[in-house]
């Protein structure tokens, strides 16, 4: 099979559907990704990008970093990139591999929005929430009407125990989202907060 936007779409669609039961045919993907990646060197980096959020999905977190890095050989300026090896070491809970891949994106570009966003999550899981504030901060003076941003603000008031201004963050994100999923995660939140 010659790689095309089709097999690629059915490749992220696996991933945005993954179930436990889905774990043969998710090798089966990283198989065949590995023979298209050999065969066309073109979208090697696609193919081994692919391969590594698909390892990490079914919690193999050392093969998808093999496979983040096989992609960085012939990417190796590609923040996505970092980022996607960020995520993988956050996912494993290595946080300061984590926090160095993504601080790593930050410092060649001040504006990578994930990736502050993801360092500031880095940070809230290991407990140091004045440093997830500022980061988000940085975040949103760069997208300031970002509502996952904002959300993620709330979150880390929350844990700074400075629940009045989570509040109004959760009620501007389930006022404004268009996005479903993100509105009843806020409304879920202010109805844990005492407010309707």
């Amino acid at each position: 099979m010659l790689p095309t936007d089709t097999f690629f779409a059915d490749v992220e669609r696996v991933i945005a559907e993954y179930a436990e039961s889905d774990q043969a045919r998710m090798q089966l993907l990283v198989d065949e990704l590995e023979r298209i990646a050999l065969r066309v060197p073109r979208v090697s980096d696609r193919c081994y990008a692919y391969q590594a959020r698909l390892y990490a999905k079914m919690g193999h977190f050392v093969p998808a970093i093999a496979a983040v890095e096989r992609a960085l050989v012939s990417m190796p300026l590609d923040d996505n990139l970092r980022v996607l090896r960020g995520d993988i070491h956050r996912q494993a809970q290595e946080y300061s591999q984590a926090a160095r891949d993504y601080m790593q994106v930050v410092e060649a570009n001040p504006e990578a929005v994930t990736a502050r966003m993801r360092l500031a999550e880095v940070h809230q899981a290991r407990g140091d929430y004045e440093t997830a504030l500022s980061d988000i901060g940085e975040a949103l003076k760069h997208e300031p009407r970002s509502l996952r941003l904002i959300y993620r603000r709330a979150l880390i008031l929350i844990d700074l125990r400075r629940a009045n201004e989570a509040v109004a963050d959760f009620r501007t994100v389930a006022r404004l989202t268009p996005d479903e999923d993100l509105r009843h995660k806020a409304e879920q939140r202010l109805r844990e907060l005492g407010v309707r």
